[in-house]
């Protein structure tokens, strides 16, 4: 029998919270088999048992599965893959597509399925994949509500059914009950196809895996030869990849986190593959020198898994690990920070992101505008300030454009004419300060300058106006994420004061405090979500030739009297 979870195991990997999950490591697969066909038990059962490898058989009665033993498995064969530790995944108990005329019939499909699998002493199924690989959106309350914890689905609509090709799991952005297939196996597919895919597993990425018969001896549309299927396998036990079933998700995954918009990020991807970028965030060094400076920067100073510190630097954690060695950088090294030095603040290196909610928000959140500004107290984290999140300007009286932002989410006016912003990098400055000007198509420079200071963190916002005309109705907005910061995380609204020009926030103790302000403030508030806060100023209207400034400010308090301090701190954050 394999070593896989028994059904108690995996009952408690599933309420297993999120506090105690596993960083996600590079070279995760999850292995998928659909329609219950008979090479499930024939072939991929004893090869997988020989490598030790997790699977999900999604299982379905289509098509003449009750009298066709040659091409389908049995509920005996499906119930002794149960036994020898795989998972048993529900299929729809007629292989029924999922679409809007048919979603009332899913509950009824999804039953009836668990209602064999209990006959067969098979737990109730947790994980779902979609028939035909057929999505909606209406889909996902039913499925919740009948308890899958995770759905998958295919390729599509990113890329085309029929090219078996796909994007690798992102969680966090996709929805648990919209996992995507990195790869789905095809007739003619190749070990090409497979290392494509499966290439995608790192920086906290999951590639899902698609298989149908191997071979497929009802459905050769679909099907995989015996001997390409153990070549498969083969490269997957000689790279050493991780094979997991979907349940197995929960080790990694928080099933209950999910995006506000479940298709955000499946529409962010189309205009990825239709700009031929696959949307890598990572930034490589080109020296010894900052390579030094980014590991120390991510895995010391924000202690960052070396998975994360790879997504940030374009390396595999192996790579990471092999580079801190070399350079002599120990993640065990504890910041200290003495009383009377100035605040630390450093360029975020990018690689985890900085919202623990609202990810659909924020794709691809670029790291040139973030610093971190790390707490006076020890271990206590760091707030993450976006400076700026999002510039709006008025070239059409109350027409606004989004003129710049740090992530995708929203189209931008460059995003409109299908212009790429170069990726930047802070300047660093000998006295902690860091500094940012960037040039847009249309002659407007945005500048952003950090200074640390003993009582806190002095920031400063420029616009230049290169351009003919004025720029007006300027309104940006200047985002503090507290996911990173200890105590902070709470994801309400209930613990924070918004009181213009500043926003504030208490950790769990109610006896420490993150504030920040912009003068000029045209809004204090915040995001639960994310959670964070704001205190987001409106810049004067600009003429040609003419630049406009705000001042702005981030520092901590341990304390009762926040009125108190918030008043001090008007005097003190813009004399």
């Amino acid at each position: 029998m394999l070593r896989h979870a028994t059904a108690l195991v995996t009952l408690l990997a599933l309420a297993t919270s999120a506090l105690t999950r596993e960083p996600i490591p590079d070279r995760l697969v999850v292995l998928t088999f659909d329609d219950a066909s008979k090479s499930h038990y024939t072939v991929a059962r004893p090869l997988l048992m020989k490598h030790k490898f997790g699977a999900t058989f999604f299982v379905t009665e289509g098509w003449d599965f009750a009298t066709n033993q040659k091409d389908y498995m049995t509920w005996g064969e499906i119930a002794q893959l149960h036994k020898d530790g795989f998972e048993i995944g529900n299929h729809t108990i007629d292989h029924k597509s999922v679409t809007d005329k048919t979603i009332r019939d899913l509950p009824a499909q999804i039953k009836a399925i668990n209602a064999r699998c209990k006959e067969h002493g098979i737990p109730q199924p947790v994980s779902f994949a979609y028939p035909g690989n057929a999505i909606t959106k209406d889909a996902l309350p039913v499925l919740k509500d009948l308890g899958i914890r995770f759905a998958r689905r295919g390729g599509a609509p990113e890329y085309p059914y029929k090219d078996g090709r796909g994007f690798a799991y992102e969680p966090g952005l996709d929805h648990p009950l919209l996992v995507p297939t990195a790869g789905d196996a095809r007739p003619n597919w190749t070990l090409d196809d497979l290392k494509l895919a499966v290439a995608q597993a790192k920086h906290g990425k999951i590639a899902v895996l698609q298989f149908h018969g191997v071979p497929d001896t009802a459905h050769d549309w679909v099907t995989t030869k015996k001997e390409q299927f153990e070549a498969f396998v083969k490269y997957l036990a000689d790279e050493k990849f991780t094979v997991i079933a979907m349940r197995d998700l929960a080790k990694f995954v928080d099933p209950e986190v999910a995006p506000a918009d479940p298709f955000g990020v499946i529409e962010d991807r189309k205009k990825l593959v239709e700009a031929k970028r696959d949307g890598s965030a990572g930034r490589p060094t080109k020296s010894d020198s900052e390579l030094r400076y980014w590991l120390d920067n991510a895995l010391v100073q924000h202690r960052f898994t070396t998975t994360e510190t790879g997504a940030a630097l374009d390396l595999t954690a192996d790579e990471v690990t092999a580079a801190a060695k070399r350079l002599g950088i120990d993640p065990a090294k504890r910041p200290e920070q003495k009383p009377g030095d100035a605040l630390v603040v450093l360029p975020y290196p990018g690689g985890r992101h900085p919202r623990i909610g609202f990810r659909d928000g924020a794709i691809r959140p670029q790291r040139e505008t973030k610093v971190s500004a790390f707490a006076p107290w020890n271990d206590g984290g760091y707030a993450v300030a976006d400076a700026p999140e999002a510039v709006w300007f008025e070239p059409t009286p109350k027409k606004p454009e989004l003129l710049y932002l740090a992530h995708t989410h929203v189209p931008t006016t460059w995003d409109r004419q299908k212009i790429a912003l170069d990726p930047l990098e802070w300047t660093r400055g000998k006295d902690g300060s860091l500094a940012l000007e960037r040039t847009l198509p249309n002659k407007v420079t945005l500048m952003s300058k950090v200074v640390p200071g003993k009582d806190g963190v002095r920031m400063e916002f420029r616009v230049t106006n290169g351009t003919d005309q004025a720029l007006t109705g300027l309104r940006v907005q200047m985002c503090v994420m507290l996911a990173g910061l200890t105590g902070f995380d709470k994801q309400t609204n209930d613990n924070k004061v918004f009181a213009a020009p500043f926003a504030a926030c208490k950790d769990a103790t109610g006896k420490r405090w993150v504030i920040t302000g912009w003068e000029q403030c045209g809004r204090a508030w915040g995001n639960p979500p994310c959670p964070c806060l704001h205190a987001d100023p409106v810049v004067e209207d600009c003429p040609p030739g003419q630049t406009k400034a705000v001042r702005g400010w981030l520092s901590f308090y341990e304390g009762a009297d926040i009125d108190s301090e918030l008043k001090r701190l008007k005097a003190v954050a813009f004399p």
